[in-house]
């Protein structure tokens, strides 16, 4: 155990050799044991000793791929050598400060409170300490952050992970394709409540056209949050060309605004505002819209 930080994480065997590990409802990780190599594709925010959790499983050399940049998937890149990350997320800051990290953690926990309402509300719902389980690392220069290419493979053994660029949520959002055990993990790229800021759409639709036309090599698609599906289950089948065709409604301006409850019940207004304030229960950004389709909600930037 680092520094007395906690491994005790929710985490579910859901194929054989494969495992996915929540981080106190901040993120999911997921880690893929082939015969020779482990990979951990994304780190969390930092919450306790993930490096610790994974050594409890697996005594494997291991190769740590992040999806996209954001700080609820790069948190602690620093407990490892080496990470893989494409460049053109290499703008943001990794690792953020343990002092975001904590300001982060606690919104999202609050949202996982908020979703399941009282009780629950009344008190933290898993053991950890913020102020031991979310540092700032000695030394992060140490850190060496490799470039993830479209199409690149590593073999773990008897197992190859394939990486696809996908754009639209990051300028550098990747998904790594598992054929072994049919597993697409998706980060941010696919998910029913998509941001799409870092991409034209039309950039963005051709790259999720790309996945949905992989769909004879996968069975089930496992984003990096667990807000829309159980843990260890992937997405319904709905999610990515519902997405799509979300997507392509909005190129085309038929995409209709909507109002929706947030996870702490407060409204959503699902149309950009570009000026005047809005009312505190609707939290709108003044620069950014929003649309539905079925289940699948889409933010824009305007």
């Amino acid at each position: 155990m680092a520094d007395g930080r906690t491994t005790l994480y929710p985490m579910v065997q859901f194929k054989k050799d494969t495992w996915e590990i929540d981080e106190f409802d901040c993120a999911s990780m997921f880690l893929l044991v082939g015969s020779e190599k482990a990979m951990l594709i994304d780190t969390g925010m930092g919450v306790g000793d993930i490096r610790g959790a994974i050594e409890m499983i697996t005594d494997k050399p291991l190769i740590v791929v992040l999806t996209h940049g954001h700080i609820d998937h790069t948190g602690n890149a620093v407990q490892f050598s080496e990470v893989w990350m494409h460049s053109a997320d290499r703008y943001f800051e990794i690792p953020a400060s343990a002092d975001n990290r904590r300001k982060k953690t606690a919104i999202i926990a609050q949202r996982a409170k908020g979703s399941l309402g009282s009780p629950y509300t009344l008190f933290p719902l898993y053991p950890y300490d913020p102020d031991t389980d979310i540092v700032d690392p000695e030394d992060p220069s140490k850190l060496v952050i490799r470039d993830l290419t479209d199409g690149q493979q590593f073999d773990l053994g008897d197992r190859v992970v394939t990486v696809y660029e996908c754009p639209g949520h990051t300028p550098g959002e990747v998904v790594l394709l598992d054929e072994k055990t049919r597993s697409l993990f998706a980060g941010d790229a696919i998910s029913y409540n998509q941001i799409c800021r870092c991409a034209p759409l039309p950039e963005a639709v051709k790259a999720l056209k790309r996945l949905e036309a992989l769909s004879d090599r996968y069975d089930g698609i496992y984003n990096g949050h667990h807000d829309f599906r159980a843990l260890g289950a992937p997405l319904d089948d709905d999610c990515l060309p519902d997405m799509i065709a979300l997507m392509e409604d909005a190129i085309r301006g038929t995409a209709a605004p909507c109002v929706c409850s947030n996870f702490w019940g407060d409204r959503l207004p699902l149309a950009g505002r570009k000026s005047g304030k809005a009312p505190e229960s609707e939290r709108a950004h003044p620069t950014e819209k929003y649309l539905r389709r079925g289940r699948c909600f889409l933010r824009l930037s305007l």
